[in-house]
């Protein structure tokens, strides 16, 4: 795709809508541009702005997930960059092929983080838009999220690094389809990412569900309408978070979170509590089951703990911790559900379609199973334990069966971490065991319909 001579680019982006000004910063303003239709509009629009323009910086991060296509992205943010004399800094991940959506935001995020660091720049710019507020609100209510995650994305976010997250694009109330009409309208072109219409991913979904009939379905404007409940959402989450501060309920440096002040008070307050606390340990997204006697606990003020995404919580003497100690599941079997993440084990299992391009992952083992497996096997008869005595199977690319302990010790797992590892079953027989590979009997033989996704959410391996 070629783009127009650099005067007839800068022309095109000068007749783009305004943008809202920047919050106030001093240094660099960094752009995250991946070539795709909202961050070109995002930095033409921003660009439009002779006072901001001399400020901006290109971050392009190339994920390394469909091979030439994505060197032409890069290829194409740099010429864009070029015709706008806009720098550009081009980063890539160290693998290829498919990962997890959580892979590539760590290392799209790393790589910001670093380049941040080096233009010495305290904002972020993202191409965000209403439609990402509606896809990430229905997404979020499906699985029961907290206030703080329903109020995201937002127009401006502050992180504890110091760095803030503009999204100009939400605080204008732009759509997707608006934007889409300003580039056509103006001359302007774009890379498409084909892998965002495939129905894979469940936000894919969602984007085809609402586009075959959202307006008639909630009405003419309802981006608009989740924008302004997510807006108060945020304000009722940041009215809490700063109550919590005033209580004294924040995390130390060693890790803990005193809570005594939280008894007697709205469950809302200590919900709150929970939330800061397991995300300052990493915890995202529990399940309410497991919050609900910690929550309880800190409302009576009492004492209690529960698994949360493998990681044991502990309410005592006042305080939240994370138990150090490194849990034992014991032997009995346990059913593992499908769809939503298992906080005892820290296991999630899924039903998903492997396409050809995943399938050619898997073939050139791009995805390490020690977080992530495909497998073959029936969702009902699958169970997780904790290792026994004796425990052998024979894992995929293997001739034979071999001990489990034999396996995690030649993959160099640490040995206070070999416990903590849930043991999933398919009627009773070994599947798979985070960290080494899945049973070779419920391999995936090519592109299929149906497979199953385990994931391990739990403690870092290795």
């Amino acid at each position: 795709m070629s783009l127009p001579t650099p005067d007839a680019l800068r022309a095109a982006a000068s007749r783009l809508p305004r943008l809202p000004s920047a919050p106030t910063s001093s240094g660099p303003v960094a752009v995250a541009v991946s070539g795709g239709a909202d961050s070109v509009y995002l930095l033409c629009g921003l660009w439009a702005d002779e006072a901001l323009r001399p400020r901006l910086r290109v971050l392009h991060f190339d994920h390394r997930v469909r091979g030439e296509v994505s060197a032409d992205d890069a290829r194409f943010v740099a010429a864009l960059c070029a015709a706008l004399d806009v720098p550009c800094a081009l980063g890539s991940r160290e693998g290829q092929g498919a990962a997890s959506e959580a892979e590539l935001r760590a290392a799209r995020d790393a790589f910001f983080a670093s380049q941040r660091q080096a233009l010495g720049c305290d904002l972020l710019c993202t191409a965000h838009h209403l439609d990402d507020v509606v896809e990430n609100a229905l997404l979020r209510l499906a699985r029961g999220a907290g206030l703080a995650g329903l109020a995201a994305p937002r127009a401006l976010q502050e992180f504890r690094d110091g760095h803030r997250r503009w999204r100009p694009l939400i605080e204008a109330g732009i759509t997707k389809s608006a934007l889409l009409g300003e580039l056509r309208g103006v001359g302007i072109p774009w890379r498409e990412d084909a892998s965002n219409s495939l129905p894979i991913a469940a936000r894919n979904r969602v984007r085809a569900w609402l586009a075959d009939g959202g307006d008639a379905a909630l009405g003419l404007g309802y981006a608009e309408g989740f924008a302004r409940s997510a807006r108060i959402v945020g304000e009722a989450q940041e009215a809490l978070a700063t109550w919590a501060r005033e209580l004294g309920c924040v995390v130390s440096s060693a890790g803990l979170m005193p809570v005594g002040p939280l008894k007697g008070r709205p469950e809302a307050l200590a919900q709150e509590c929970l939330r800061e606390f397991l995300h300052r340990h990493g915890i995202i997204d529990p399940s309410p089951l497991s919050l609900r006697p910690l929550t309880a606990a800190l409302v009576a003020g009492d004492e209690a703990q529960s698994a949360v995404r493998g990681v044991v919580v502990r309410v005592k003497g006042g305080e939240l911790s994370v138990l150090t100690e490194v849990p034992s599941f014991g032997s009995a079997e346990r059913r593992l559900r499908i769809g939503s993440a298992d906080d005892e084990c820290g296991l999630l299992a899924e039903v998903v379609d492997v396409d050809a391009s995943l399938w050619a992952s898997l073939s050139r083992g791009d995805i390490s199973p020690a977080r992530e497996v495909y497998v073959v096997a029936p969702p009902t008869t699958l169970t997780w334990r904790g290792r026994r005595a004796g425990d052998r199977y024979q894992p995929l690319g293997s001739p034979g069966s071999a001990k489990l302990s034999d396996l995690l010790i030649n993959r160099k797992i640490p040995a206070e971490q070999r416990e903590a590892l849930p043991v999933v079953l398919s009627a009773g027989s070994i599947l798979w065991v985070p960290g080494v590979p899945p049973a070779s009997f419920a391999r995936v033989e090519g592109p299929a319909r149906g497979a199953l996704r385990l994931t391990w959410l739990g403690l870092c391996l290795g």
